[in-house]
């Protein structure tokens, strides 16, 4: 038996590491016979009991990718590991600390969640939400801003607070296009004649709320400014940018300040201390310094470089071993969102090469979780539809 798994390592190492290239048959065909609904082209606490849980289990995986690394790499990896174990002990602190402040003012918490973008004030007294899903009234999503308030606030006062937190959104740049986050997807105007609704008290003090809508489609507004990023990735690894762009959908609807409870940051919402370190090592062979990574994974243009690095190795490493580009894809897409390791192990007992496309399709949706299974087959669906627009 001890035989069998020294073979089997032996032989994973060298296909791992040959000098092909995983990319030599691009072939983005994804016209299979595949259960995805295709009516609408985009539709869209950090250290709670959940996430500590998901933490332990992303460790225990991540600690099996050591096999998949050469020596240098791995040591290079394993003492990044024990740098990071310090910093999420202080971030720990800071989160928490955050979150007491804001539940104090509030009387309440909240979770992040990837497909909105939180912008605060200062003092915390208000802040913004950023989702481009939509609502009866908002076909393309919205801007919602709240502030908190003494009972006795003035409704000009009030008004004036609204104004100037939705502005302070609004005007956000993005750190790689050079324009606002939200540039040709709010009308200023909005902002004056929105409708100012009184939510609930808390403490004796008064939460108001404003919607403003986003006016135009947000992907195709978003996409527009990073598809020279993108192509430029296309040129570096050779990954498609229909299947970049589709990925960058499903993961953060192209907010770049998004975030997730798990961590995850970013457009790309790579967990710094996994993903982005491993391709970050890939790509300067040293080790990242958490604080500086933490801080690139929100500037778009390093966590795409970082996001399509961690794809790359996924191909070039993790599922070399099928030489089919499209169904290596399927493996890639489903090893994003529920960890190489775990796909690794799901498809090892395969025979991959008797198994046509719509067969491998099939056995992952039926054979990983719920997450993973909706995920595979959104990133396909916008793939297809992003490829008719940024083939």
């Amino acid at each position: 038996m001890k035989k069998t798994i020294l073979l089997f390592f032996l032989v994973l190492s060298i296909l791992l590491y040959s000098d092909s290239d995983p990319f030599s048959m691009p072939d983005i065909n994804t016209d299979v016979n595949m259960d995805i609904s295709m009516d609408n082209m985009f539709d869209t606490d950090l250290f709670s009991e959940d996430f500590n849980k998901y933490f332990e289990e992303m460790n225990q995986e991540w600690n099996e990718h050591l096999q998949y690394m050469d020596e240098q790499w791995r040591k290079l990896y394993e003492e990044s590991q024990k740098e990071w174990d310090k910093y999420y002990e202080e971030y720990a602190k800071q989160e928490a600390e955050f979150m007491k402040k804001f539940e104090k003012i509030w009387g309440e918490t909240f979770e992040y969640t990837p497909d909105k973008w939180y912008d605060f004030s200062d003092d915390l007294k208000s802040f913004s939400i950023v989702t481009f899903k939509g609502d009866e009234k908002n076909k393309y999503g919205y801007v919602e801003v709240k502030i908190i308030t003494d009972k006795n606030e003035s409704k000009q006062e009030i008004e004036k607070k609204i104004k100037k937190q939705a502005e302070k959104t609004i005007n956000k740049k993005d750190e790689y296009t050079k324009k606002p986050i939200l540039d040709n997807l709010v009308k200023k105007e909005d902002i004056e004649k929105s409708k100012i609704v009184k939510e609930k008290e808390i403490n004796n003090k008064v939460v108001y709320i404003a919607k403003i809508p986003i006016i135009n489609n947000p992907f195709l507004e978003r996409a527009k400014g990073y598809i020279p990023l993108i192509t430029e990735m296309k040129n570096k690894y050779g990954i498609p940018r229909p299947f970049i762009l589709s990925i960058i959908q499903k993961e953060s609807s192209f907010l770049p300040k998004a975030k997730s409870r798990s961590g995850a940051l970013g457009l790309m919402q790579l967990i710094p201390r996994y993903a982005a370190t491993e391709a970050y090592i890939y790509l300067y062979k040293r080790k990242p310094n958490p604080r500086s990574l933490v801080y690139e994974l929100y500037d778009p243009e390093k966590n795409v470089l970082y996001g399509t690095t961690y794809i790359y190795l996924l191909h070039k490493r993790y599922f070399k071993f099928e030489k089919e580009y499209a169904k290596r894809k399927y493996m890639v897409i489903a090893s994003y969102n529920m960890g190489p390791v775990a796909i690794s192990k799901k498809v090892r007992s395969l025979n991959i090469d008797n198994m046509n496309l719509s067969s491998l399709y099939n056995y992952l949706l039926n054979n990983t979780r719920k997450e993973t299974s909706d995920y595979l087959k959104k990133v396909l669906q916008y793939e297809r539809k992003w490829n008719k627009i940024y083939p």
